[in-house]
C-alpha cells in the first residue's frame, strides 16, 4: 500500500468517526426568540422610577446646572453655545459664535450631529429663567453636559441688563407672611399617555411637548388668581420661616421633590406656582414636574419681583446689577460670529435653517425668556 492510499484511508475513517459522534449528540439548532417588550401601562409612574433610580437630575447638589458668564467668555470656543432668544433679540446682540435656535427645533437640532465634540452645551436667553427651563429638559432625556447661562444676556453687557433691573421690585409686600401653610395630602401621580412604546419614546415625546411650553407667570397675574394656585416655595425651611408669600407651602430644595419625599403632595388637579429667589431655580423644577404631567409654572424673577428689599437686607440671592453685570463683547447681525475659526461656527447641517419663523413679539412681562 503506497503512501497516499494510506492517507486516503485514514481520512475517511476520521470521517466516519466524527459523523458517528455527531449522530449521537444533541441537535444544536438555532431558535429564533421573540423578544416581547411590555406595554408600559402607568407612564409617569415609570418615568418617575426611571429618574429615582438613575441620577435624579432635578435633586441634584448641582441643580439647575447654571454657569457663569466669566466662564462662557473664557471657554466659548470650547462649548456650543444655543441662543433660544427671538430671533430680534438675537440680531440685537448675541454671544460670539452663539447660534439662533428656537426651541422647538432644538431637540431635533441636537440630534442632528456629534454634540461630543463639545465640552459642554450651553443654552442661553434673556435672564437665565427660560434657559433653566430648557436645560432642566435636556437633562431630563440624558443631556447630561446641558447648562444655563446664570442671568442670561442681561449680564453680560450692560446693554442687556434691563430686562432684569425693570422687573424686579416690592410691589406686592403686604404679601408676605410668617404663617405655616401645611402640604397637601398624599395622592396618585399625574396619568402621561402618549404613543411612545419605550421609556426613551415616552420622555422624548414628552420633552418635546413641553420644550416650548408658556410656562411662567407674572407676580401680577399670581396675585390677582391666587387662589388658582398650590403655591410652593421652594426654599430652605429655615428662610421660609422668615418670611414667604401668603399661602405659599414649603418645599425644601434638592429634597422635597424625590417620590420618596414629598413628590406625591402636589395636586394634580390644580395648577402649581413654584418660586425660588431668582426663578432659575423654580424654572427647573416647573420643567421636571411638566414632564412628569403636573401643570406646573415659575413665577418670573423669583421673590426678586416682590420682595427684592427683603432679599437684599437677607442676603438671599438679591440682583444686584452692579454685582453681576459684566462688560463682555458681543456680535450684532444674523450670523453666529465674525471670526471663521469659533467652534461653534462648524457646525454642518445641510438641514440647518437659520431663519426663525415670523413671530409677534410678545410682551416680554408675558414670555419666560
Amino acid at each position: 500500500m503506497n503512501t497516499f492510499r494510506f492517507l486516503k484511508i485514514v481520512l475517511l475513517i476520521s470521517v466516519l468517526l466524527v459523523s458517528m459522534w455527531r449522530c449521537g449528540t444533541p441537535s444544536e439548532d438555532a431558535v429564533v426568540v421573540q423578544l416581547r417588550m411590555p406595554k408600559i401601562t402607568n407612564q409617569s409612574q415609570t418615568l418617575i422610577d426611571f429618574y429615582s433610580n438613575s441620577g435624579d437630575y432635578i435633586n441634584a447638589p448641582e441643580s439647575p446646572f447654571l454657569i457663569k458668564a466669566d466662564e462662557v467668555e473664557a471657554y466659548k470656543s470650547n462649548y456650543l453655545l444655543i441662543d433660544i432668544r427671538y430671533h430680534e433679540d438675537y440680531v440685537a446682540g448675541h454671544i460670539e459664535g452663539a447660534i439662533n435656535i428656537d426651541r422647538e427645533n432644538l431637540i431635533s437640532f441636537l440630534k442632528s450631529f456629534n454634540r461630543f465634540q463639545y465640552e459642554k452645551i450651553i443654552i442661553i436667553d434673556n435672564t437665565g429663567q427660560g434657559a433653566s427651563y430648557v436645560v432642566s429638559i435636556l437633562r431630563a432625556i440624558g443631556y447630561g453636559n446641558a447648562y444655563a447661562l446664570k442671568f442670561g444676556m442681561s449680564i453680560w453687557n450692560p446693554k442687556f441688563k434691563s430686562i432684569w433691573t425693570e422687573n424686579i421690585g416690592d410691589k406686592y409686600k403686604e404679601y408676605l407672611i410668617k404663617a405655616e401653610t401645611s402640604k397637601g395630602k398624599p395622592t396618585q401621580y399625574p396619568v402621561i399617555n402618549t404613543k411612545g412604546n419605550t421609556l426613551s419614546e415616552i420622555l422624548e415625546i414628552r420633552a418635546q411637548q413641553e420644550i416650548n411650553h408658556n410656562y411662567s407667570v407674572t407676580i401680577e397675574s399670581l396675585i390677582e388668581n391666587i387662589s388658582d394656585y398650590y403655591i410652593v416655595n421652594y426654599w430652605p425651611k429655615a428662610v421660609y420661616d422668615e418670611v414667604h408669600l401668603k399661602g405659599a407651602i414649603c418645599y425644601e430644595p434638592k429634597t422635597s421633590m424625590k417620590s420618596s419625599a414629598d413628590l406625591n403632595t402636589l395636586p394634580t388637579n390644580k395648577k402649581i406656582l413654584i418660586y425660588c429667589y431668582t426663578g432659575q431655580s423654580s424654572s427647573a423644577v416647573a420643567a421636571y414636574l411638566r414632564i412628569l404631567g403636573y401643570d406646573a409654572y415659575s413665577l418670573r424673577y423669583g421673590f426678586n419681583s416682590f420682595g427684592h428689599k427683603e432679599a437684599l437686607a437677607n442676603g438671599w440671592n438679591g440682583f444686584v446689577a452692579a454685582e453681576e453685570v459684566h462688560n463682555f463683547s458681543y456680535i450684532e447681525g444674523e450670523h453666529p460670529s465674525k471670526i471663521k475659526e469659533a467652534k461653534s461656527n462648524k457646525i454642518v447641517h445641510p438641514d440647518l435653517d437659520f431663519k426663525h419663523r415670523d413671530v409677534v413679539q410678545p410682551d416680554p412681562k408675558l414670555v419666560c425668556d
